[in-house]
């Protein structure tokens, strides 16, 4: 692994991911692109809309947001040299990625889900969940819908539940970073 790619949740912005890297500290090269859209509710970026989404849309406006995706990540170097962490919507397009085929180092879904079920792949980077267990936007449930439509697609994800965590990032969740890439 060469670089790490921080990936902003919606309404926020690269710049919003730099304190994470500070505290990950894991002297690798870090990368915190913004999102390719004005968010259409307020302050900051997004990778697709979030206006009028729903459970049976959302699948179609990831896969239209996957190809501006993939050509921000891609301009940081080969993305098979790349750990994307992604936290939120940055989550939803990082996994949704790699399970069309983006190849990567590994994937960090903080706070995130994939939108439905994803086609079986023989090839899979490591995939680690981490998610709160008192997480209001996504409830705890769609971390669990995602990890066994992962399974179910030929992947090994490591799915961890913090207790009393919202939609947010703790120290808990830096240190679960911090020892995954260690094994990578």
């Amino acid at each position: 692994m060469k670089r790490i790619i921080l990936l902003h949740g919606v309404g926020s912005s690269g710049a919003a991911m730099a304190p994470l890297a500070q505290a990950l500290g894991l002297g690798f090269q870090v990368h915190c692109p913004d999102g390719p859209e004005d968010f259409n509710h307020g302050q900051g970026r997004q990778w697709f809309s979030i206006a009028g989404v729903t459970e049976a849309n959302r699948p179609a406006r990831v896969a239209a947001a996957l190809p501006g995706f993939e050509e921000i990540v891609s301009q940081f170097g080969d993305t098979k040299d790349s750990l994307l962490i992604g936290f939120s919507q940055g989550a939803i397009m990082a996994l949704h990625a790699v399970a069309e085929g983006l190849p990567a180092a590994g994937v960090f879904a903080l706070s995130g889900r994939l939108a439905g079920p994803v086609a079986r792949r023989s090839v899979w980077p490591p995939i680690t969940l981490l998610h709160g267990s008192a997480d209001p936007m996504m409830p705890p449930a769609v971390a669990r819908a995602t990890e066994g439509w992962l399974k179910d697609a030929g992947a090994l994800p490591q799915l961890t539940i913090f207790e009393g965590l919202g939609h947010s990032i703790d120290g808990r969740m830096v240190d679960a970073i911090r020892a995954g890439v260690d094994v990578r």
